[in-house]
């Protein structure tokens, strides 16, 4: 079984809930942290130390305190950043978020290993998905299963994710039909740029461009 688990959990009440559920299932060391550059933090001294962390289980948003800097202010930044210095460690979701989307893109693009939404049977589903992450199997829980099993999800193509996140990184049209050019993207003019652009905020229903943005964003379909 997992000898070393960090959770990262913004609420003490569901930090303690957590622990105290998994503690008697674990035999391991677990420390909680309530920010997710404190959860990076605590992942890099551990690796430096030469006793990693076994398993990351994490929610997805955190309520962060205004008055300190923060680089990463997301669940799923904190994950992709896990992953990127310690591609081995196994990575839970514990979230009250339920959008298929989101639980899409975490299994397909941040290699996740288990997702378990939170509600009345989230903390025995939480037991379960620690059992099967240690066997090596992914786990869902069964609501999360229901989410990826939702075959009218809203996807995009390769060529609409690209646009969308120069659109959110600040690109103008403009700038994006040239980056497209040096690239040997096409469609790649300026027209056809809007034209696709305007398909996609009818697609989603989005009066503006920057609403677009956020709920494509939202929806974890550019991440």
């Amino acid at each position: 079984m997992f000898t070393k688990i960090i959770i990262a959990e913004d609420i003490d009440s569901e930090n303690l809930g957590i622990v105290s559920s998994i503690s008697n299932l674990a035999q391991a060391q677990i420390d909680t942290v309530q920010s997710c550059d404190k959860a990076l933090s605590r992942i890099k001294e551990s690796i430096n130390k030469g006793e990693p962390y076994n398993l990351l289980i994490s929610d997805l948003s955190f309520n962060l305190d205004t008055r300190i800097p923060h680089k990463i202010t997301s669940g799923k930044e904190l994950i992709k950043e896990a992953k990127n210095i310690q591609p081995d460690i196994k990575i839970i979701v514990f979230s009250g978020e339920d959008k298929s989307a989101i639980i899409k893109s975490l299994f397909g693009n941040h290699s996740i290993d288990g997702y378990v939404c939170k509600g009345l049977y989230g903390l025995s589903e939480l037991k379960k998905a620690i059992n099967q992450v240690y066997q090596g199997n992914p786990f869902t829980c069964p609501v999360s299963k229901n989410a990826l099993h939702q075959k009218n999800v809203t996807q995009l193509d390769p060529y609409e994710v690209r646009l969308l996140r120069l659109l959110a990184n600040g690109y103008k049209q403009d700038e994006i039909s040239l980056h497209f050019i040096e690239k040997g993207i096409e469609p790649n003019s300026k027209r056809s740029i809007e034209d696709r652009i305007r398909k996609l905020r009818q697609d989603f229903d989005a009066k503006t461009t920057i609403q677009l943005i956020h709920m494509v964003d939202g929806m974890g379909l550019i991440s």
